[in-house]
C-alpha cells in the first residue's frame, strides 16, 4: 500500500488502479475508501445521538464508496438517507446500506428534505473521470445543503486535472482523496472547494 504527496493525473491513477486490481479485489479497495470517508463523517457528527446523514450517490464507484460509508454509519446508529443521482446505483453499496437500515430515495421532495435536514452530507455524485459541472438535478440538491460535507475523492463538479472552478460544483468541508492529490485539490481557485484534504491509503500500488 502506498500514497504520494505528488499530484497525479487521472490517467496515472487509472493505470495504478488497473495494475493493483490484478492482485486486489475491487471490493476490498472500495471498503477501505468507505472506511476512510466514514471516519471523517464520524468526526463531524461526534456527540450527536443518531445523527442524520445524507448520501448523494451517483452511478459510479464514487457513489458506491459513499453508499458503503453510509452503511458503516447506519450500523453505528446514524439515520442514513441516500439520494440516487444517476441512472442506477452501485448494487453492493445499495444492498449493504439497506441491510444496515438506511434508505435510498430518488430525487424529489422527500430527498430535498433529507438533504436540508442532514447533520452531515457525503458527496459521491461523480468521480475523477467525470466531466466538470453538475447536472441540473444534482446542482439543485447541492444548493439545499446546509450541513458539513465530506467529499469522496474530490468535490463533485470539479475537473480532477484542472484548477478551474467556474461550473457548478460541491463545496466540501473535508475531501477524502485516495492514493494521491489531484490538481483540483491543490491549485487555486478549485482548491477552495475542497476544504480540509485527507489523503487516504486504500491499497493502490504506485510502483
Amino acid at each position: 500500500m502506498a500514497t504520494t504527496n505528488a499530484v497525479m493525473t487521472v490517467a496515472q491513477i487509472r493505470a495504478a488502479e488497473e495494475r493493483t486490481m490484478h492482485a486486489v479485489a475491487e471490493d476490498a479497495l472500495m471498503d477501505r475508501a468507505a472506511a476512510a470517508v466514514a471516519a471523517e463523517v464520524r468526526l463531524l457528527v461526534a456527540g450527536s445521538d443518531g445523527p442524520r446523514v445524507a448520501v448523494l450517490a451517483g452511478s459510479g464507484n464514487n457513489g458506491g464508496d459513499a453508499l458503503l460509508a453510509g452503511a458503516l454509519l447506519a450500523r453505528e446508529g446514524a439515520e442514513v438517507t441516500a439520494v440516487a443521482l444517476g441512472s442506477s446505483v452501485h448494487l453492493r453499496g445499495r444492498t449493504l446500506l439497506e441491510a444496515a437500515g438506511g434508505r435510498i430515495l430518488p430525487p424529489g421532495i422527500e430527498a430535498d428534505a433529507a438533504v436540508a435536514d442532514a447533520d452531515a452530507v457525503v458527496d459521491g455524485i461523480v468521480g475523477i473521470g467525470s466531466r466538470p459541472g453538475l447536472r441540473d438535478d444534482a446542482a439543485a440538491l447541492v444548493a439545499r445543503i446546509v450541513a458539513p460535507v465530506v467529499a469522496v475523492d474530490l468535490p463533485s463538479g470539479l475537473d480532477a486535472d484542472s484548477a478551474a472552478a467556474d461550473l457548478a460544483h460541491v463545496r466540501a468541508d473535508v475531501t477524502v482523496t485516495f492514493t494521491a492529490p489531484k490538481r483540483c485539490l491543490v491549485d487555486v481557485p478549485a482548491r477552495a472547494a475542497a476544504g480540509r484534504v485527507v489523503l487516504a491509503d486504500v491499497g493502490i500500488e504506485l510502483g
